[in-house]
């Protein structure tokens, strides 16, 4: 029985303590990911209504998950999109920061984009990496 608790409860990329927190600052805007493949949490902040959350990897890669408000389609500024995880997710660079994101309705009904981006390189983090997050995201 152990061993299949184990195989069907994934740890959260984000502590308990900080989920809260960030749950309580981002209100009606509270999708974060369910998964952060290789990073560790390392902080979040809440500026101009943007929420953004720090991850890293043991090489020190920096993705940033980020939460803010929408205006026009969720696909502007796509230069490619997957489907993943049963979710679409659309991916695009600009300069030296590649993003990977979603869209959804918040609690009162406005429409949101959330995300990963990174100012790594797609050949040192892939573009399905960045979009395995951004699929995983919910709203907690």
């Amino acid at each position: 029985m152990r061993l299949l608790l184990a195989v069907f409860t994934a740890a959260l990329p984000i502590p308990h303590g900080a989920l809260l927190r960030i749950d309580r600052a981002a209100s009606y805007d509270n999708f974060l990911p369910t998964r952060a493949y290789g990073l560790a949490y390392s902080g979040w902040a809440k500026k101009g209504g943007v929420v953004r959350v720090e991850f890293r990897s043991k090489a020190g890669v920096v993705v940033e998950w980020r939460v803010e408000r929408m205006t026009g389609s969720c696909d502007t500024g796509k230069q490619q999109s997957f489907q993943l995880a049963g979710n679409k997710v659309w991916w695009a660079q600009q300069g030296a920061t590649q993003f990977a994101w979603r869209c959804a309705f918040d609690l009162a009904g406005k429409e949101v984009r959330f995300g990963a981006a990174t100012n790594a390189p797609a050949n040192k983090y892939a573009p399905s990496g960045l979009g395995a997050i951004a699929a995983s995201g919910k709203r907690y």
